[in-house]
């Protein structure tokens, strides 16, 4: 398909096009949808739109109740993980959030790493949008302090455990088991240019949320495979701990994170 841009940028006139079809289809699809359901009340009776009724009611009451539930456990804001007075408490408040909370996006970060502020601002604005999902954030400067007071001894044994290696990573943490970890910006084109849109069709994508309609749109570099890496991003560093380990903790070595949190 000639789009008329010239050789050069062929490939993003192509990517656009493709953008443009694939958010008109899904604009399609939603009315067609409307569309049928608008006809099935037409032919309805008194009864079935009474029951209809009645049956809307109670999803909307019982969404209503689940909400609440959601917001009195601290869901709908992003925030950092609550301890203790002590920094050894990191550990602990991890996994007692992990048995109070099916979903949660934990962002592993330090405020010398400026492009941890990308995220930053892009949780803030997904967390009320979704109260299912719990959003927090562990400071994890000075994990790699080769001395024990050093000031991210708290978090240590969790950058350990959990394999953090790359500052920012997202933990995505799915009925009590770190389901997968987004590495700097490599699952989002390797750009800090995403959208908050975009951030969360990814993030959905591995079950850490519930996309809404304006969130089902594929991105273009989904398809457009154009990346240019995580490492390659200016501002994006390695998290070099010194316990022992090879860079990075049990989860990487064996090559997956589907690991349940059990009692520690």
């Amino acid at each position: 398909m000639d789009l008329g841009f010239g050789n050069t940028n062929q490939a993003i006139g192509n990517a656009a096009a493709t953008q443009i079809l694939r958010a008109t289809e899904a604009q399609e699809a939603a009315l067609a949808s409307e569309i049928s359901r608008y006809d099935a009340l037409l032919e309805s009776n008194d009864t079935d739109l009474e029951k209809l009724r009645e049956k809307r009611l109670a999803q909307l009451k019982s969404a209503a109740q689940q909400k609440s539930k959601w917001l009195e456990n601290g869901h709908g804001v992003y925030t950092d993980l609550p301890t203790g007075q002590h920094s050894g408490d990191i550990a602990k408040a991890f996994f007692d959030a992990t048995k109070k909370s099916n979903r949660l996006v934990i962002h592993f970060h330090r405020p010398t790493t400026r492009q941890c502020d990308v995220f930053h601002a892009a949780l803030d604005k997904l967390a009320p949008r979704h109260p299912e999902t719990k959003f927090l954030k562990i400071n994890v400067e000075g994990c790699d302090d080769v001395r024990e007071s050093g000031s991210g001894v708290g978090a240590k044994y969790l950058v350990e455990k959990l394999g953090i290696v790359v500052m920012p990573t997202l933990l995505i943490v799915v009925d009590r088991k770190a389901h997968h970890q987004l590495r700097g910006f490599d699952e989002l084109g390797g750009t800090t240019d995403f959208t908050v849109n975009e951030l969360a069709y990814v993030l959905g994508g591995h079950g850490a949320l519930t996309r809404k309609d304006d969130e089902e749109v594929e991105p273009s570099f989904i398809s457009g495979e154009s990346s240019s890496g995580a490492r390659g991003i200016e501002g994006v560093n390695s998290l070099r701990m010194r316990f022992g380990g090879d860079y990075g903790g049990r989860g990487v070595r064996r090559g997956g994170y589907d690991e349940d949190f059990d009692e520690e």
